[in-house]
């Protein structure tokens, strides 16, 4: 028992100066370095896609560092009357607005340069939804369809305040995406979206 005793006590004493040596009382540890903050976002950066009929590209001219403008552009040899989109967009980092701060409130769409409107009422139409914006731009009647390789529409995104650095979620919905085409009928159009992100 004595022997026991003994023992025990002489592994107590050993694992304490173990600890003492190694700093095991707490004061000489070293805190771990603070990880610094992510990066906060400036500019909205936009990659035209490279294949594809119906395009959404940047308008250069237009946009910003913040404020995207994007050209909804047809393809070549095809004549058309009006077309409409459905775009949807993570609304957590960016905002649909109007393409112009002197368009009138939540228009959310501008006309581009393939169509002529006419006088009012203009069919010329912009709607969000939560994180969707529908659009819509057509010339009355049909009797003079032209073509389609320009601006048919212009849209708008901005970059949210205080957004981290990354990809930003941006779609065509394929089955809400229409055009008036140069016969009068109307048929589902395939559009092709780039890339974006917040840099």
């Amino acid at each position: 028992m004595i022997l026991m005793h003994k023992l025990l006590s002489g592994a107590a004493t050993l694992t304490l100066a173990t600890l003492l040596a190694c700093g095991g009382g707490g004061g000489g540890s070293t805190p771990p370095p603070t990880p610094p903050p992510p990066a906060t976002a400036t500019t909205l950066a936009y990659t035209d896609p490279t294949t594809g009929t119906y395009l959404l590209k940047k308008n250069a001219t237009l946009s910003t560092a913040t404020h995207l403008v994007l050209d909804l552009v047809g393809p070549a040899a095809t004549t058309g009357s009006g077309v409409t989109a459905s775009f949807t967009a993570d609304t957590t980092k960016v905002t649909w607005v109007n393409v112009a701060s002197s368009d009138a409130a939540s228009t959310f769409v501008q006309n581009g340069t393939a169509f002529s409107l006419g006088t009012a009422p203009q069919i010329l139409k912009g709607k969000v939804t939560g994180t969707v914006l529908q659009v819509a731009a057509a010339q009355k009647g049909t009797g003079s369809p032209v073509s389609l390789n320009a601006p048919l529409l212009r849209i708008a995104l901005d970059l949210k305040a205080s957004q981290p650095t990354g990809a930003i979620t941006l779609a065509a919905d394929a089955t809400k995406c229409q055009v008036l085409d140069g016969s009068g009928a109307i048929g589902t159009i395939p559009v092709s979206v780039g890339t974006l992100n917040a840099q």
